[in-house]
């Protein structure tokens, strides 16, 4: 797939023009750092968190809205130029907490760069080849410290018609995850995009040391 290519013609169905629905509540609930709040740890700005995949960076200004330093990294020039348009009317501070940058998520020198505290995983997973999750799960366990945590939302549901996106099942995501991962907690999101309903499941990882 020219992921840059689709960006250029505009051609992105997968993009809402909005945050994950159930972000939101995943930050006011500070599912990033453990479920504890502010002030019992570290403050939210020193925690990093990564958006894999990034596309026009709804999620990352999100993040980095609720006091985080967010990192987005997308193979699409053209979606990071565009993430990068959309932050300039947000104040310095906001800015000053979000990075972007055309990373390809799958290069083994990326984890030398940074490592990060937690990684929200969206729409990359989905977007990937089902031959490379493999690949995805050990990427995403060197890219973070230790005890890092992995949230994401999958889609889990019946693939009807040729990928991208490429469906998946609990059963698959626990049996890719759990070497290198240990499970924290598992729901159906209560918030999705329409014509998403139940078709999503939203699970939260813990780097196994």
């Amino acid at each position: 797939m020219d992921w840059n290519k689709r960006y250029e013609n505009e051609d992105t169905p997968w993009d809402k023009g909005a945050p994950a629905p159930i972000l939101r509540e995943l930050l006011d609930e500070a599912m990033f750092t453990g479920g504890e709040v502010e002030g019992k740890t570290r403050p939210k700005t020193s925690h990093e968190i990564l958006v894999p995949g990034c596309g026009y960076g709804h999620d990352v200004r999100e993040i980095a809205a609720a006091g985080y330093s967010a990192t987005g990294i997308d193979i699409s020039a053209k979606a990071l130029a565009v993430a990068e348009e959309q932050t300039t009317s947000l104040s310095p501070d906001h800015q000053g907490r979000m990075t972007f940058a055309q990373e390809d998520l799958f290069d083994p020198e990326l984890p030398r760069k940074k490592r990060y505290d937690a990684i929200w995983e969206h729409t990359c997973y989905c977007a990937i080849s089902p031959e490379l999750r493999s690949a995805y799960v050990e990427a995403a366990y060197h890219l973070l410290k230790p005890r890092g945590l992995l949230i994401g939302v999958f889609f889990t549901t019946e693939q009807t018609r040729p990928g991208p996106p490429h469906m998946t099942n609990r059963a698959d995501l626990c049996q890719l995850f759990s070497e290198r991962f240990e499970l924290l907690w598992e729901k159906a999101p209560q918030l999705c995009y329409p014509a998403r309903e139940g078709k999503e499941w939203l699970m939260g990882w813990r780097r196994r040391e």
